[in-house]
């Protein structure tokens, strides 16, 4: 896909685009095949649980997320809190083990019928034509495929930045060749052919990478977790069938005198062979495991021989787990990924980080990944919010996002609310702070909740001492009258 791409943008635009040296359209191609020993989505996969984990997001009102006072959301915070919160509980998971395993993850947002919708598009869905530094200054992206009438036709957006802000136009591409109008496509009919939005200075789409080192002095493009260690997984794919035929060949087989696979039925002096399924009649039923023989060859004393070796199980695990291991260290991963995850005292936080730190790495550099995408996300939804009227026009960027992200990869939970009791109890960390920690309150509804816990206990020790002097008081007075 991606070298059809490259060819249109270079008939519509009259743009080179330079060759990917990495195989971009094989990337994609090699994850999506399920057919095969896929170790790259086992490490995805497992990968993308880890970086979220218990993981939270939250979209709060204003530039600074640290004003003591909280501001009432805005309409237009609502609505990037509204499609960033669905994104990131639906969402983040598949999206970030893709941008794992296929080297990347394409977030755009569009303005369709009404609102604001999010598009998720693999990374050989767009051609950069223009980069300055690591910033993409021109980009076309395949939107969208619609097949109809025995034809494909392909929707392309080009995306240029400008010295006064970004443009975007749009293109219906035939894949046999040539363009057609916007219109031919009902659900494309209501796109405006190009747009231009003032006081922009980035795309308006989040390009999530995976964080693996593709070995060039630019990369406009992520590759896979796995790159670079492909002899080593094709080892381990190896081994792994090869355990697979160990086992097969362990299965027991039955040797039967060969006069049993001799039709009795046939004419005298005829020799009529039994098939494999008439023989299992008289056995058992199951799979094949039956080989013929002569009789003679066992000097006529037993008409049946039973073949049931043991598998090498040792030696067989032992290589399979050194290759895993392998594949590990060359991702740049700790063990407990592909291999089992070896029992530590979790008491032991040093211990733990450093058996852990390297995936830790791994996963903090897709976090990373991911804020500066969300952002970025976040900006596209606040343009194309005010460009649209989805939401009553204002002053942009007046939102900030805040990432709480999981850290149990490398702690212990009970050590974690230890250090901050500490802190606590040194006037070094508030309850709210503490508070808000154990529940995943925001801190604003933590220091709420504290406030109203002090405020109850305030009024029952009120109600407490009122109560003890009014007892106090009444016999004094008695004896006074």
């Amino acid at each position: 896909m991606w070298d059809k791409l490259r060819d249109w943008v270079k008939k519509w635009l009259g743009i080179k685009v330079d060759d990917e040296p990495d195989p971009v359209d094989g990337f994609v191609k090699s994850y999506e095949d399920i057919k095969a020993e896929n170790v790259t989505a086992t490490i995805a996969n497992k990968l993308a649980m880890v970086t979220f984990a218990d993981s939270t997001l939250a979209v709060k009102e204003g530039k600074d997320a640290k004003s003591a006072k909280p501001k009432t959301m805005g309409a237009r915070t609502q609505l990037i809190e509204s499609i960033l919160s669905v994104l990131w509980e639906d969402d983040s998971s598949w999206i970030t083990a893709q941008a794992f395993g296929k080297g990347g993850k394409l977030l755009v947002p569009a303005f369709s019928d009404g609102e604001i919708i999010i598009n998720t598009l693999d990374q050989n869905r767009i051609t950069i034509q223009k980069m300055t530094g690591n910033r993409i200054t021109e980009a076309t992206l395949l939107l969208d495929r619609v097949f109809r009438d025995e034809r494909n036709y392909f929707l392309l957006a080009n995306y240029a930045l400008t010295d006064t802000g970004i443009s975007i136009r749009y293109r219906v591409q035939l894949e046999e060749g040539g363009e057609t109008s916007l219109s031919a496509i009902p659900e494309w009919a209501d796109i405006t052919p190009e747009i231009s939005i003032r006081n922009v200075d980035r795309m308006l789409f989040a390009f999530i990478k995976c964080p693996r080192d593709n070995r060039k002095d630019t990369k406009r493009y992520g590759v896979p977790i796995t790159y670079g260690a492909e002899e080593a997984v094709r080892d381990l794919v190896e081994q792994a069938n090869i355990y697979r035929r160990e086992y097969k060949l362990t299965r027991p087989m039955l040797g039967l005198d060969s006069t049993l696979w001799r039709d009795p039925s046939a004419p005298l002096g005829e020799i009529k062979p039994n098939t494999i399924r008439d023989v299992r009649k008289t056995v058992q039923d199951g799979e094949d495991p039956f080989i013929p023989f002569e009789t003679s060859s066992l000097d006529g004393k037993n008409m049946w021989q039973l073949y049931a070796p043991n598998i090498r199980y040792e030696a067989m695990e032992g290589r399979l787990n050194s290759l895993k291991r392998e594949v590990e260290k060359q991702c740049g991963l700790s063990e407990g990924v592909l291999t089992e995850r070896k029992a530590m005292n979790y008491a032991n936080r040093d211990e733990v980080r450093a058996a852990q730190y390297d995936t830790f790495s791994v996963v903090k550099a897709m976090r990373t990944q991911w804020e500066k995408g969300l952002n970025d996300l976040a900006y596209a939804i606040d343009v194309l919010a005010e460009r649209f009227g989805v939401t009553p026009a204002g002053a942009r960027g007046q939102f900030t996002l805040v990432f709480d992200w999981d850290t149990s990869l490398i702690e212990s939970t009970e050590q974690t609310f230890a250090q901050y009791s500490e802190l606590h109890s040194m006037g070094a960390m508030g309850k709210a702070e503490v508070r808000a920690w154990v529940t995943g309150e925001s801190p604003e509804e933590a220091q709420k909740a504290v406030d109203d816990i002090r405020r109850i206990e305030g009024a029952a020790r009120q109600s407490e001492i009122d109560r003890i002097l009014n007892q106090s008081e009444g016999p004094e007075s008695g004896d006074k009258e």
